[in-house]
């Protein structure tokens, strides 16, 4: 057995669907803490596993120490290409995202990732490069964070909550977790719990200040390069948006044509080149569940490249 520091989501669903074992590569996107890689590893597959986080990288190179069939990669999963080019990889027989973020990311209070913890406001995954939480905050005036607010926490009161937090940075600016938090709170009416909205504030900060879903539109477009036929997409997903992208985008790559319905001939020439394994969503199992809470959300979707 292969120790892994921590619980993956759905993993028994995800090696399955990944048909993990000797002589698949298999690219592991998401890293985080080694749990789903230390599966792959452990059914026989090679596994390249790619992260931005630099804690991440840490516990991949430790793995690898004594795992030859591992190889590790710094960097975002929206560069595919460049990560097999690195690898030496021609192409893999599968491909892994499991978005969103691990619970120790979340209990690590210098990334700034959860309200429940006090630290900087940061929310970068890899904290070498591009702006702040705190950055986006003091630049955006109050009609931008209203918006970015209902596009990436799909909160109602976005407006009002972007109006307090323009009125607060004026006198200091937000640097912190907590002073984050006192701002949301008082910009809700009373009678308001205010943990989910804290959630979908500092889930449309995260999205925003780590570009997630461009990446992953960018990383589900690099698939048909770089996935062998016969080769597997699993993508596990923790909110509407992640899960909706990826819908869509199996839904279209699916099709032979693509042509508004009311086109009486293709013009399109779209040819399909997935084929869904999971209908609809796999969801955890209530077991599983209440065991792991953080699977209470997952979404997984999968789909095969035609041969």
């Amino acid at each position: 057995m292969i120790a892994a520091p921590h619980v993956p989501v759905l993993r028994s669903e995800t090696l399955g669907l990944l048909a993990a074992g000797p002589g698949r590569r298999i690219v592991d996107g998401t890293f985080g803490f080694g749990g789903h890689s230390a599966g792959l590893l452990e059914a026989g597959a090679d596994v390249l596993g790619i992260d931005l986080d630099a804690v991440a990288q840490d516990a991949c190179r430790q793995l690898a120490a004594d795992q030859p069939r591992l190889c590790c990669h710094h960097g975002s999963f929206r560069d595919l290409d460049g990560a097999l080019r690195a690898a030496r990889w021609d192409a893999a027989d599968g491909v892994l995202l499991d978005l969103g973020v691990s619970s120790k990311q979340l209990d690590d209070p210098t990334k700034g990732f959860s309200y429940r913890t006090v630290g900087p406001l940061d929310l970068r995954f890899d904290q070498t490069r591009g702006e702040t939480a705190a950055d986006l905050l003091a630049r955006l005036d109050e009609a931008e964070l209203a918006d970015l607010l209902w596009k990436w926490g799909e909160e109602r009161g976005s407006r009002r909550i972007a109006r307090e937090l323009v009125r607060r940075r004026a006198e200091a600016p937000l640097a912190t977790t907590a002073q984050l938090r006192e701002a949301v709170q008082a910009a809700l009416p009373r009678g308001i719990k205010p943990e989910p909205v804290l959630s979908r504030v500092f889930q449309a900060l995260r999205i925003a200040v780590n570009d997630e879903l461009g990446a992953l539109a960018d990383a589900l477009t690099a698939l048909r390069g770089s996935l062998r036929p016969g080769g597997r997409l699993v993508v596990i997903s923790y909110h509407s948006l992640e899960d909706r992208l990826v819908k869509r985008f199996i839904d279209h790559e699916r099709r032979d044509c693509v042509c508004p319905p009311d086109t009486p001939i293709c013009v399109c020439h779209h040819q399909a080149w997935l084929r869904p394994l999971t209908r609809g969503a796999l969801v955890a199992s209530a077991a599983e569940q209440q065991a792991n809470a953080r699977s209470r959300s997952a979404k997984l979707r999968a789909a095969e490249v035609i041969r």
